[in-house]
């Protein structure tokens, strides 16, 4: 580390503006000037930040130090920007909210023991650490269960997910810390959390075209040929060898320049100028713009 350090170091005597004799510390993070550019959503050239979606919500949440600029970029993912309280307002407004300590957004917790786990975090569940630590606490998980969760959660399994949830629910009601409804609860918010990695899910009312013709997807029946991708730029007919209904899913409406709707989960493909096929959470992460064919 002081090797690393030292040559940082002598990079910035190199490259610093002429007349700046201001000290350099690596491991310094109080720069005020720096915590106000970021607040002021001037981020261009940050890593996860310079999106419109990351100034949007940097001017929003207004990170002061480095544990809520970690927040803000977990925030910025959709299983927070998705998950709605009770009123219905996005889990990172309700954090952003109670940051800011308003009036109609005070801190509050299901339950008295997540309290510990979540104050960071003004009561939102952020991390899949916090998420690992709940199941510890409310339903006996040991590390390797906990760490099965995380799994879950990170490496987009939804299958792993519902297998979890039932030793998740069975242990909270071995544990006796919290009613069997209210662990239901807390572990919607954790299935939120990893909401994004549920495979592509469509209306079942969306027109599909198949060898003979459009129908819609609740219509599909085993060994009907629909037209799929077959790579970024090619689409080609392949056989239907299952269906499966996947239950409810939040999905979010797309306005086009030319003034078309499309009602789709944040998982749904669109192509993109740089000629690849990319879900609609990436397209909104990284402010990219989606190919318009007339």
């Amino acid at each position: 580390m002081s090797n690393r350090v030292s040559a940082v170091e002598s990079l910035h005597k190199v490259f610093k503006p002429k007349g700046c004799d201001l000290p350099f510390d690596i491991n310094n993070f109080d720069d005020s000037e720096v915590w106000d550019l970021i607040c002021d959503g001037n981020t261009k050239g940050v890593f996860q930040l310079e999106s419109n979606l990351g100034k949007h919500w940097a001017k929003q949440i207004q990170p002061r130090n480095i544990k809520e600029l970690a927040a803000l970029l977990s925030l910025i993912r959709p299983g927070t920007l998705l998950a709605r309280d009770a009123n219905g307002k996005s889990m990172t407004q309700v954090y952003a909210d109670r940051k800011a300590r308003k009036s109609d957004s005070p801190v509050e917790y299901l339950h008295e023991s997540l309290e510990e786990i979540l104050k960071e975090t003004y009561g939102v569940l952020v991390y899949q650490e916090q998420s690992m630590m709940i199941a510890q606490k409310l339903a006996g998980f040991d590390l390797k269960d906990a760490d099965a969760l995380r799994k879950a959660i990170g490496k987009k399994k939804a299958d792993l997910m519902e297998k979890v949830k039932k030793s998740f629910l069975e242990g909270a009601v071995s544990q006796e810390i919290v009613t069997k409804e209210v662990a239901e609860e807390i572990f919607g918010w954790i299935e939120k959390s990893n909401r994004y990695a549920f495979n592509k899910c469509l209306s079942p009312k969306t027109v599909v075209m198949t060898e003979n013709g459009e129908k819609l997807l609740d219509e599909l029946e085993v060994g009907d040929m629909v037209l799929a991708p077959k790579n970024d730029l090619e689409d080609e007919f392949v056989e239907v060898l299952d269906v499966i209904d996947n239950g409810i899913k939040e999905v979010v409406e797309v306005t086009m320049e030319d003034g078309k709707k499309i009602t789709c989960t944040l998982d749904h493909k669109f192509l993109c100028k740089d000629g690849k096929k990319r879900p609609l959470y990436e397209i909104l992460d990284r402010d990219l713009e989606i190919m318009c064919i007339d």
